[in-house]
């Protein structure tokens, strides 16, 4: 039935694909059937109507199909890539890391402008 499906969901791509390109834009007639034998079978709004109509039904059907698909999908594996991640607890800075006593720098640490200031203070 997945498979069935997915042939079905491709058929509906390339149709909907066709149908868009066939269509033309307002005021342009740029459209694949604007010209030849297009032109006699339908008439400009007769063909807007109907190319837009089965346009719809196709991008319904796409929708639906593609949610059908995805249940299907989701029912069929029961577990996720990420479920044998363990989760990472680390702090994103390294200061959160440093215990309270080496925060304050000592003058072995400390540069040399800061312990002209802490001299001359």
């Amino acid at each position: 039935m997945f498979h069935s499906l997915m042939i079905f969901h491709i058929v509906i791509s390339v149709l909907l694909i066709v149908l868009v390109l066939l269509q033309f834009g307002k005021g342009a007639e740029a459209g694949l059937l604007s010209g030849g034998a297009g032109d006699s079978t339908f008439t400009g709004t007769q063909q807007g109507n109907i190319l837009g109509k089965i346009t719809t039904i196709l991008a319904v059907l796409f929708l639906g199909n593609s949610i059908l698909l995805a249940k299907i999908q989701s029912t069929k594996s029961s577990s996720s890539i990420l479920d044998g991640e363990a989760p990472i607890a680390a702090p994103l800075n390294n200061d959160a890391m440093m215990p309270k006593a080496q925060e304050t720098k000592t003058p072995e640490t400390a540069t040399p402008a800061e312990t002209k200031k802490e001299e001359t203070k």
